[in-house]
């Protein structure tokens, strides 16, 4: 018991970048003892004259999701807003967000293996950070609907990943909706004042009991930074 009492807090870190750039991204995190790492691939909705403002030069995606110590991850999100944005060659944008909960055993890992290896600054400045990740779930082919649906609400792009949904069935029995499976997943970072308005057009024009048959839910970002 006393292994586990040691746990530290936990936080999930994105990084969305072009394609083809996520194993830099992972020799990076790696200088930071990051090992644990999930990565997808999806394409972005910004308009064509967005795309330089945003960090990209083309639509096609490279997704990672990095398990990791807050302390570590803060100090991450540090040096990138900082002394390594301009070092990495990488064009994209990152954030955290705080867990409530992980296995016991990856978080026993992460703990004692995320030491920082390298002497580095203490972050000297808390972020009060004014965003969030709204996540839209919607039939395939909607996506782009969606999106200038959300632009009409204040939101400006989005990543769009492949997905499937499991255990539809007890879901239909319950709304008495006929679900398609095959889904896509709407990643939209916004601004917080624009965060209700951009749901509730979502939801008013694309929810369940439309073609799209949208589900929309929204998640607190902690930190950003922008890599380029």
């Amino acid at each position: 018991m006393e292994q586990y009492s040691s746990v530290k807090p936990m936080q999930l870190m994105v990084s969305i970048v072009e394609r083809g750039m996520g194993k830099n991204i992972i020799d990076y995190y790696k200088t930071y003892k990051l090992y644990h790492h999930i990565q997808a691939s999806g394409r972005g909705t910004a308009a064509s004259h967005l795309l330089n403002t945003l960090g990209f030069g083309t639509t096609e995606r490279d997704i990672l999701l990095t398990y990791g110590r807050k302390d570590t991850i803060r100090q991450l999100m540090t040096d990138l807003r900082d002394e390594d944005r301009n070092n990495l060659n990488v064009q994209g944008i990152a954030f955290s967000l705080s867990m409530t909960g992980m296995s016991a055993i990856l978080a026993v890992c992460l703990s004692q293996t995320q030491d920082l290896g390298k002497e580095r600054s203490e972050p000297t400045m808390e972020q009060n950070n004014n965003h969030c990740l709204i996540l839209v779930s919607v039939n395939q082919g909607y996506t782009e609907d969606v999106m200038d649906t959300a632009r009409t609400a204040g939101a400006r792009g989005g990543t769009v990943i492949r997905a499937r949904w499991t255990g539809v069935d007890e879901l239909q029995k319950i709304s008495g909706i006929t679900l398609q499976e095959e889904k896509e997943v709407l990643a939209i970072m916004a601004h917080n004042k624009d965060r209700n308005a951009i749901m509730e057009e979502i939801d008013k024009a694309h929810g369940l009991r439309t073609p799209a048959q949208g589900t929309v839910i929204s998640l607190p970002i902690d930190y950003t930074a922008r890599l380029d």
